[in-house]
């Protein structure tokens, strides 16, 4: 048994094996072939993640929108604007007296102040201190940033000269006080008047009025901060600023560039007066 196999094994290795040949023209269908094959496999992938993608969308499609649940709810929303933030201080011979963040909101031309108290004590960024401590350091406007979580698009500071020099130099502006207002050695009588920039040096300098928690003073303020903002609409944007060109160049401080300050001044000329407000920012991290 063992001599039969041995004998067919070796007439089997003896016979010449089937090979595969291809002449030189048979190399075409060839090449066709294998083209042939590589196309249909690519196509068949193409289609395989079409399919899938047609899948998927008609998934997506049929998901209810948030929006549409909000309506469906009867929730209300409110689209998306465009907002610019800048932070705007004033300081007088005893450091900074005035925090201001103006919200602008491009689409609907409104602003919005945050009125914040200099002496708010904020901790953050390895800082820890009053605004006021704040403003002595190079990095100021990152502190008021990170203590808001508000991104600011830029930055400007004036001491209360600057102002009480602008508001002579727009003719005063007009003030209505519900009462007697005592402001350090300064009596404010009752009553509508038109304030020059004495007056408003000495309101501008209240830091105390914070920590004294006199809302009639606060108030006052606030008053005359939007009387300011809307003799400026009132004046217009290329009248103010040929008046007070000078002071703006020479006696602001800003991050801003030029282009950056002109787009502000276009902002707050298409700023709707009447529909400013001002918010009092008060928190328990006070001195």
């Amino acid at each position: 048994m063992k001599e039969q196999l041995k004998k067919i094994l070796s007439k089997l290795e003896r016979e010449e094996r089937p090979r595969i040949r291809f002449r030189r023209g048979d190399k075409l269908p060839m090449m066709m072939a294998v083209s042939c094959i590589i196309t249909a496999t690519a196509t068949y992938m193409v289609l395989s993640g079409t399919a899938a993608y047609a899948r998927k969308l008609s998934a997506l499609r049929a998901i209810t929108p948030e929006i549409q649940d909000y309506e469906l709810g009867d929730y209300s929303y409110e689209p998306v604007t465009t907002k610019r933030n800048i932070l705007l201080s004033v300081t007088d011979e005893d450091g900074l007296c005035r925090v201001h963040v103006f919200t602008f909101d491009e689409d609907k031309h409104t602003l919005e102040i945050s009125d914040i108290p200099p002496d708010t004590l904020v901790s953050c960024g390895g800082f820890e201190g009053t605004l006021s401590e704040a403003y002595e350091t190079e990095v100021y406007p990152e502190i008021v940033s990170m203590a808001l979580s508000l991104h600011l698009d830029g930055s400007m500071a004036m001491d209360t000269e600057t102002v009480s020099d602008c508001i002579n130099l727009l003719g005063g502006v007009e003030l209505t006080l519900d009462k007697e207002l005592k402001i350090g050695d300064n009596i404010l009588s009752k009553g509508k008047r038109t304030v020059m920039g004495s007056v408003a040096k000495v309101i501008f300098s209240d830091r105390e009025s914070y920590s004294d928690g006199d809302t009639d003073r606060i108030t006052a303020y606030h008053r005359l901060l939007i009387s300011f903002i809307s003799t400026l609409k009132e004046k217009g944007a290329v009248e103010w600023v040929s008046l007070t060109l000078n002071l703006i160049v020479n006696r602001v401080e800003t991050d801003m560039t030029v282009s950056e300050t002109i787009e502000l001044i276009n902002l707050l000329n298409e700023t709707q007066t009447e529909d400013i407000n001002i918010n009092l920012i008060t928190t328990e991290n006070s001195k």
